[in-house]
């Protein structure tokens, strides 16, 4: 798909970025405006990404302007089905490009032998890459959101503690109307819950409160944002903080905040399929990603966080967007993520989580 900027601003910002463009595809071989693997002929690039569409769209613009010869076809997914269909798809109908916020799954198709090795020439932090298969290109923190008119004569929560501790004391309050991601429908939300576990027992304290309150269980955080701005729910914990930064910018409703005790920081991740037939192009966007052009779109233009922020250390960065002040612990791109996802575990985990959190009738559409 081919998308055109209309606006001045934008205008501008894509001629800068095709030069920016056409630097790094040539220190991989391609030069601007030609293929490199086949002829003048168009490459149909695919990517399949569980990133909504409009947050990758600025992205992809900038990328396709800056090599005319490339057309694009994105397909949007939620983490899980992405990666049942990653599994499923044969060398001949799987995509060129697999981008996904559940770093854990990536790390297991990647543990597959599904990515392709590739040279990129930008460094990133070492918690966001794998090898040379394996690449974070965001850096978002998990954030708590909630309504405004429910807490204006009421004390938000600093830590997991106070929020345990809340829903404990005032069971009326709550009842019903605290949001969470189900884990077993969303990946990054098992991700989530599962390095939440790893960090002590307040967090198996919180579920067991979120059970009492009778939590509502999610596929997303654009529900789970909705339900909080409309008042169905008073706050909504675990939510995946750059998209909901965008809602509450424009909704004066909802606020976010980030607990003080940690805040867990997430990044997207994308890597070559083995079986592409255009890896030069794919190897490409993804070092575009990685790039100081990528990023300042990322920072500029979408609703998704800069792996790498330009003059600003990611710790200030957050603290200019989010209440609260907290220690990031980011979630590492490695093997350890696989622990979670051995069978035997993974159904004892949710199991117990279940356990704590009746789902019911309560699971949001």
């Amino acid at each position: 798909m081919r998308w055109r900027p209309i606006a001045l601003l934008a205008a501008f910002i894509g001629v800068m970025l095709c030069l920016a463009g056409a630097l790094f595809l040539v220190s991989h071989g391609l030069e601007s405006g030609e293929t490199g693997e086949a002829g003048d002929r168009p490459i149909d690039l695919s990517i399949w990404s569980a990133t909504d569409t409009v947050a990758m769209t600025a992205l992809i613009e900038a990328f396709e302007d800056a090599n005319p010869t490339i057309d694009i076809h994105y397909t949007e997914f939620n983490t899980s089905e992405l990666h049942a269909a990653a599994l499923a798809a044969k060398p001949d109908q799987a995509p060129d490009i697999v981008i996904s916020s559940a770093m854990d799954l990536q790390v297991e198709l990647v543990n597959r032998g599904l990515a392709l090795p590739i040279t990129v020439s930008n460094e990133t932090p070492e918690w966001a890459r794998w090898r040379n298969e394996l690449f974070g290109f965001t850096s978002e923190p998990v954030a708590l959101v909630f309504n405004r008119a429910a807490f204006a004569d009421r004390p938000l929560p600093e830590t997991r503690s106070d929020l345990a501790g809340m829903i404990r004391d005032d069971p009326a309050f709550f009842n019903g109307r605290v949001g969470t991601y189900d884990i077993a429908l969303s990946g990054v939300g098992y991700m989530f819950a599962t390095q939440d576990a790893q960090r002590g027992y307040q967090a198996s304290r919180l579920v067991e409160s979120l059970g009492r309150a009778r939590a509502r269980t999610y596929c997303c955080t654009g529900d789970m944002v909705a339900d909080v701005a409309n008042g169905t729910t008073v706050l909504a914990y675990n939510v995946i903080g750059s998209y909901a930064l965008q809602s509450v910018e424009a909704d004066e409703r909802i606020g976010i905040l980030l607990l003080s005790d940690y805040a867990l920081v997430m990044t997207r991740s994308a890597f070559v399929v083995a079986s592409t037939a255009h890896p030069l192009a794919a190897e490409g966007f993804v070092d575009f990603l990685l790039s100081p052009a990528g990023q300042d779109v990322i920072a500029q233009q979408s609703s998704l966080f800069p792996l790498v922020s330009a003059g600003a250390p990611q710790q200030a960065f957050f603290g200019e967007r989010f209440k609260g002040a907290t220690s990031l612990l980011p979630i590492r791109l490695r093997p350890g993520l696989l622990t979670w996802l051995d069978q035997k575990k993974k159904e004892r985990f949710l199991r117990d989580w279940y356990a704590s959190i009746d789902v019911g009738d309560r699971s949001a559409p």
